[in-house]
C-alpha cells in the first residue's frame, strides 16, 4: 500500500472515531486518547494529521456536513424520477426522517449539543468559519430547491428564493435549540405548515 494511501486511511479512521465518540458523548466528552484508542492509533499518529483538537473538529465537521448535505439537500436536477415542483417537500421529508433516525448530528439523543458547537465557534475562528461555510452551502442548496419549485409553480414566486432558504435554515437552527431545551416539536407538522405558507396564492 502506498504511503500516501496509508496516511489517508489513518486520517479517515481518526475522523470516523471522532464522529462515533462525539455522537455518543457530545463534543466535550471524549478525550484525544479515547479517540485515538477507538481508531486504533496513538497520539503521535493523531498529531501527524492534526495540529490540535480544533483542527480535528474541523475535519469531523467537514465530513459530517458533506454527508448530511448530500443526503438531505441533494441537487434537485439529479432526481430525474421525482415529480417536478416537489423538491422542498422531499427535502423536508428527508430532514424529518434523518432526525427521527438519529442521523442529524445536532438533534441526536446524547450526541453533539448545539451549544457545544457554538462554544467551539466562539473560541476558534477556524471552527466558526467552517460552520458558516456549511451554513452558506445549505442556504445555496436550499435556494436552488426553492427556485425549482417556484419555476414549477408549487411555491409562490413573489418572494426571493435565497431569502426563503435563509429563513428555512434559521428555522432548522431554531428547531435545534428547541430540541436542546426539550421543547415539544412536531417537525413534520411544522414543515407542512411552512409549505402551506409558501404555497402560491389562489
Amino acid at each position: 500500500m502506498a504511503r500516501e494511501e496509508t496516511k489517508q486511511r489513518t486520517r479517515a479512521a481518526l475522523v470516523d472515531a471522532g464522529i462515533a465518540l462525539f455522537g455518543e458523548q457530545g463534543l466535550d466528552g471524549p478525550s484525544l486518547d479515547a479517540i485515538c484508542e477507538r481508531a486504533g492509533f496513538t497520539r503521535g499518529a493523531f498529531y501527524v494529521h492534526f495540529h490540535d483538537r480544533d483542527e480535528f473538529l474541523e475535519a469531523v465537521m467537514e465530513r459530517l456536513g458533506a454527508q448530511f448535505l448530500d443526503a438531505v439537500l441533494a441537487d434537485p436536477s439529479a432526481e430525474s424520477s421525482a415529480k417536478p415542483g416537489t423538491g422542498l417537500a422531499r427535502t423536508m421529508a428527508r430532514f424529518v426522517g434523518a432526525v427521527a433516525a438519529g442521523e442529524y448530528p445536532l438533534m441526536r439523543e446524547g450526541g453533539i449539543r448545539p451549544h457545544q458547537l457554538l462554544d467551539a465557534c466562539a473560541r476558534s475562528p477556524a471552527i466558526r468559519a467552517k460552520y458558516v461555510a456549511l451554513a452558506e452551502e445549505s442556504v445555496s442548496r436550499l435556494a436552488r430547491v426553492v427556485k425549482g419549485d417556484q419555476k414549477a409553480g408549487t411555491l409562490r414566486d413573489d418572494v426571493d428564493a435565497r431569502s426563503v432558504a435563509t429563513l428555512l435554515l434559521a428555522a432548522i437552527i431554531g428547531a435545534q435549540t428547541m430540541n436542546e431545551l426539550r421543547m415539544k416539536l412536531d417537525l413534520a407538522r411544522t414543515g407542512a405548515s411552512l409549505l402551506k405558507l409558501l404555497a402560491p396564492k389562489r
